[in-house]
């Protein structure tokens, strides 16, 4: 199941010689930039559909738009197939966190995008669930990566401070990661129920055009 990625090794190897600590797996964005100038890939897995996608989505400054489209259908909303998508914002997120930590392992998705219907259902069967979860607006991950070590995407996530970063350390332990608004919290704790606001009024705020 292990599977070497390109642009990774010379990460890994930096982030080994410094340490397992929370500290030692954030080498430097500068050494990822450095390690894979040309392209991003990302390979997942999904926990729920056991799909699996491994594809480079950005190559030579530029996206890559039918890479976006297949993972924004690997992303989709498995209860009611409803896609939208997917912030490029938060796959570069989840590729720099990728490449800082020392796992050869795929990223294990468990949920991407979420329909209103979708989160509205699971607010209401399940604690810790935002109504208005970055989820829906297709700027979320839950996802884990080593098994052994459920947390190590909690602490890069967190150490990067790029947005929202939760770890769930229930019986099949989760992180949750976001690009809203920085913020970090260990459940049963819950995030700043007013980020989506903030989210909302920054972006409002933004000069049009």
């Amino acid at each position: 199941m292990t599977t070497k990625r390109s642009g990774k090794s010379l990460t890994r190897r930096a982030a080994l010689a410094l340490g397992a600590s929370a500290m030692g797996l954030i080498a430097a964005p500068a050494i990822v930039k450095a390690a894979a100038p040309y392209k991003r890939t990302l390979n997942m897995q999904s926990l729920n559909s056991g799909e699996k996608l491994n594809i480079t989505y950005w190559a030579d400054g530029a996206y890559i738009d039918e890479a976006l489209k297949r993972i924004d259908w690997f992303m989709r909303d498995l209860r009611t197939g409803e896609t939208t998508r997917m912030h490029t914002a938060l796959l570069d997120l989840l590729w720099e966190i990728d490449s800082l930590t020392p796992s050869t392992q795929p990223l294990y998705t468990m949920s991407g995008f979420r329909s209103e219907s979708t989160n509205a259902w699971l607010a209401a069967h399940s604690d810790g669930v935002d109504p208005s979860s970055f989820h829906m607006r297709g700027m979320a991950m839950d996802l884990t990566q080593d098994f052994s070590d459920p947390g190590m995407i909690y602490r890069v996530a967190k150490k990067l401070g790029k947005g929202g970063a939760g770890f769930y350390p229930v019986k099949r332990p989760f992180v949750h990661v976001d690009v809203g608004p920085p913020d970090s919290w260990v459940y049963p704790e819950h995030g700043d129920p007013t980020r989506a606001e903030r989210y909302e009024r920054e972006e409002a705020e933004k000069p049009k055009g």
